[in-house]
């Protein structure tokens, strides 16, 4: 992880991130075991695919070193984030759980840039109907 997320692991613990077909796709063709879709994600109430959790972290978290394994070919919703969008107002935040969001998106329009991004996103790799 980049140096802001060095040490913190947080965003790892308990993740409910939701995974697109071409994320699955992604860690499953750059990991260099044999590894199936069934190893790291299960398939939520929601019908959506979101990664596993192993011992109250995701399973790509090394939690001794605080560091994700697939940090090259994570998900997006990885990248995106401290970013998210919050279903219930229909609009982008950044994510109170992340105990360093003032080292993230500092810039306004790249923060409005990225909400677009996630916007487009949620629409075509997850086909949620958003406003």
């Amino acid at each position: 992880m980049k140096n802001r997320c060095k040490d913190c692991g947080k965003c790892c613990l308990d993740t409910e991130m939701i995974l697109s077909q071409k994320d699955i796709k992604s860690i499953i063709n750059n990991n260099n075991s044999i590894m199936k879709e069934d190893d790291f994600a299960l398939m939520n109430n929601f019908k959506q695919y979101q990664l596993k959790n192993n011992k109250g972290h995701c399973v790509f978290l090394e939690p001794s070193l605080k560091i994700c394994t697939i940090y090259e070919y994570r998900p997006q919703g990885c990248k995106f984030y401290p970013l998210i969008f919050d279903l219930d107002v229909q609009n982008c935040k950044l994510d109170e759980d992340c105990p360093r969001t003032n080292l993230f998106y500092k810039n306004k329009d790249r923060l409005k840039t990225t909400c677009q991004d996630i916007k487009r996103y949620l629409k075509t790799e997850l086909e949620l109907e958003i406003e």
